[in-house]
């Protein structure tokens, strides 16, 4: 009878173990990003100009299913930061009006989506964090300073997703989007994490991969 309750007890806690191995195997985000890009000459005068050219582009991390977190500027952009003149904002997009961000025109535009599996701690923390950055953004927006993929690469940092580096050390390493999707392609290719391409409009240059 003892011998039968201890096997019932060990039953409970292996499927209580499968159940919440599962429910941290299930949760993951998805990193957004949209191409640089450039008119091709013969359309100079149809296509619009994106900000940043081809190591332009923009970055997001997809939260919750449609629900992207990404970094802008409020209006214009400073050269350098300046602490005391916050003149940026995180913002929620959908996935259409994310890649939309430089442009409404129809035509399909070049992006990489990773998909990156997360524990249950690391989706609280950036939950968290989400909520406190959508209400009191920490940072400027800055030629010389954070960007959408610094700003991206910080939120993943803070939850544990990335290395931490310090502010200087964050912006300077990803100075555009690219830097950032290359190092989360490296990571993705190594640990069998999915990567979604699609290919951009023919009538404009699309930087690398």
């Amino acid at each position: 009878m003892k011998s039968l309750f201890t096997y019932f007890i060990i039953c409970i806690f292996c499927l209580s173990s499968i159940e919440l191995k599962a429910d941290t195997d299930s949760l993951f985000i998805r990193v957004h990003f949209l191409h640089g890009s450039k008119p091709k000459r013969k359309f100079r005068y149809e296509e619009d100009r994106w900000f940043g050219g081809m190591l332009g582009g923009h970055a997001g991390i997809e939260i919750e299913k449609n629900v992207i977190l990404n970094f802008g500027p409020r209006s214009g952009v400073h050269v350098f930061s300046k602490p005391r003149i916050i003149n940026s904002r995180y913002f929620i997009h959908d996935t259409l009006s994310f890649y939309q961000v430089h442009s409404d025109k129809p035509n399909p535009v070049k992006k990489t989506i990773i998909t990156i599996p997360i524990s249950s701690q690391q989706k609280v923390k950036l939950d968290s964090l989400s909520k406190a950055y959508l209400e009191n953004c920490p940072y400027d927006y800055a030629f010389f300073g954070m960007r959408c993929g610094a700003a991206a690469y910080d939120v993943l940092a803070e939850a544990g997703v990335v290395r931490k580096f310090s502010f200087r050390k964050t912006w300077r390493k990803i100075f555009y989007p690219r830097r950032l999707r290359r190092r989360l392609e490296h990571a993705a290719s190594a640990k069998s994490y999915l990567i979604h391409k699609s290919p951009g409009s023919s009538r404009r240059r699309w930087e690398k991969d």
